[in-house]
């Protein structure tokens, strides 16, 4: 057995061991057969399309209109209202399609009263802009449940336009596979599809002529996207969004030139939206976004900072930030993210690009704080892939840190994140294990006893007996403990996902596969990953 001080020494080891794994490095592609380059390319996709980590559905289902922040407008009449992301997915989870439809639809008849809530059916349908498979699965059932609403073919085409960039992955197209493109294509088609369907229900429906831009961009003529832009500025004159993202298709790396931009930015505005005025700024936005990839920092921000003088917007404020972050300054970063979340809040890239910052700056918590609000709506983020390992390595970094400095309360906090950010990451389980039960040696039976009869609403008294109670193998005591704790509890996720842990053990599958289920409805991810992991063992 180990003494508290050599537990306290192996824990420390741990975490050193944690924070320096190696990196995988790529196999040569020299001389690869023809099956195996399919068979690689194929895992590239899927891997690009999987969810970083399981993810937990809100614990409460929206009963009015998802929105969230206060009533009111900004400076150019925008709502400051926004959609609340979670709460739409989280509705989709449960299959309550009916709400889906009705909030929908409530999102798309205040933006044609008012075409500056543009926004609500546009982050509506970009709340379902991930590439993970099981979010088809329940698209499709949403579509298949109510046929005759444009909103699951809307939302069902903003995922296909997500598995399409997915599939590509963000390589320049002489760098990309052909099977990439391939597969792009396919899920543009497939889009598309569902976007017609949307605008044949609901004509006015801008959001999904967007899409269509979007999707039409990488490989459709010219002319099929002029003729959706000209349909999106009859419906909407005084839309600016759905400008935005056409003036994209016309930078130079797509087909298009810097002048085609400039004079769509100046003859295709509508002077009573003055949020127009920003449209010259996406053609400093580029390139800026060249000169920044070239690591040529300072000229880039000389080039975003005429964007930002155009006036205050998130977009611009956002690549300043990103600039400014790669120069090695995350502290003025992290204050333009700041006033890019006030101008348009709950956007998963703005939550990505906190995360990064506070990264550099060594603020784990937080940082994962950000990153997992972001996962939770847009799981499959590329930039979040990027950050999420070394997000859990800092959490667990700062953990050791707090409990070397005695702090134990603090340290399970943290290892409790890691566990939400990497619910079936071992390494994290087992630490957190390891703090929570505490050294073999050091179990006292009847102290953890009394201290439960002290405070039976104490959740970690009754977790630190239930840990003790597992490594004695009394698991029929540890479901007791948790029903009595439940019994009064009964909205305690957590509480949960540790009696299914103790119904695992005892091989009862059918309970311990009903309470991961349960936890991860209340809004604990480790529950989801458990959940589908006894699912597996049923099938």
């Amino acid at each position: 057995m180990l003494s508290t001080r050599d537990w306290q020494v192996s824990l420390v080891a741990l975490l050193a061991s944690l924070l320096s794994l190696p990196t995988a490095c790529r196999k040569s592609e020299k001389h690869e057969p023809r099956a195996a380059r399919t068979e690689r390319l194929k895992q590239e996709r899927t891997k690009r399309q999987a969810g970083i980590a399981a993810t937990a559905p809100a614990p409460r289902l929206p009963t009015s209109l998802p929105l969230k922040g206060p009533a009111g407008v900004d400076e150019d009449g925008y709502p400051t209202q926004y959609v609340d992301r979670l709460g739409l997915r989280t509705l989709l989870h449960h299959g309550r399609y009916n709400d889906l439809n009705r909030f929908f639809e409530e999102y798309q008849v205040a933006f044609e009263k008012d075409p500056r809530k543009e926004y609500w059916p546009i982050d509506a349908s970009s709340t379902f802009s991930s590439a993970e498979p099981e979010l088809r699965e329940k698209l499709d059932a949403w579509v298949k449940a109510t046929p005759r609403s444009f909103a699951p073919y809307l939302a069902r085409g903003a995922h296909s336009v997500s598995v399409g960039y997915a599939s590509r992955g963000h390589k320049w197209a002489h760098l990309t596979a052909n099977e990439h493109m391939d597969a792009m294509a396919e899920a543009m088609k497939r889009a598309l599809k569902d976007l017609d369907r949307a605008l044949e229900l609901r004509p006015k429906l801008v959001a999904a002529m967007r899409l269509k831009i979007q999707a039409l961009v990488t490989a459709w003529p010219r002319e099929q996207l002029q003729k959706v832009i000209e349909r999106a500025i009859a419906v909407c004159r005084p839309c600016f969004q759905v400008r935005v993202t056409y003036i994209e298709t016309l930078r130079p790396r797509w087909g298009g030139s810097y002048e085609e931009m400039r004079g769509f930015a100046e003859h295709r505005v509508d002077p009573d939206n003055r949020r127009h005025r920003l449209l010259p700024g996406y053609i400093d936005l580029d390139k800026a976004a060249i000169l920044r990839k070239d690591k040529k920092y300072d000229e880039a921000l000389k080039v975003v900072q005429r964007a930002c003088a155009l006036g205050n917007h998130w977009e611009f404020l956002l690549a300043r930030a990103d600039i400014n972050r790669r120069a090695g300054r995350a502290a003025s970063a992290l204050e333009d993210i700041t006033r890019a979340e006030r101008l348009r809040p709950g956007l998963p890239q703005a939550l990505f690009d906190r995360a990064w910052a506070l990264m550099d700056l060594k603020r784990y918590e937080a940082a994962a704080r950000a990153l997992l609000a972001g996962m939770r709506i847009a799981p499959t983020d590329s930039s979040a892939r990027q950050l999420h390992r070394s997000a859990v390595q800092g959490l667990l970094y700062e953990a050791g840190v707090l409990h070397k400095a005695g702090k134990h309360a603090d340290t399970l906090r943290l290892l409790d994140l890691a566990a939400e950010l990497a619910p079936t990451d071992r390494k994290v389980q087992h630490l957190r294990s390891w703090v929570i039960a505490g050294p073999a040696a050091a179990t006292d039976m009847p102290a953890l006893e009394a201290a439960v009869r002290a405070n039976p609403d104490d959740f970690r008294a009754i977790q630190k007996l239930d840990f003790a109670l597992v490594r004695q193998r009394r698991f029929d005591r540890s479901v007791e403990l948790w029903n009595g704790y439940l019994a009064r509890h009964p909205d305690d996720g957590p509480a949960y996902l540790e009696r299914g842990g103790a119904y695992f053990h005892m091989r009862r599958l059918k309970e311990a596969g009903a309470d991961a289920k349960k936890a991860c409805e209340l809004g604990v991810s480790e529950g989801c990953a458990r959940a589908r992991q006894v699912a597996g063992m049923t099938r």
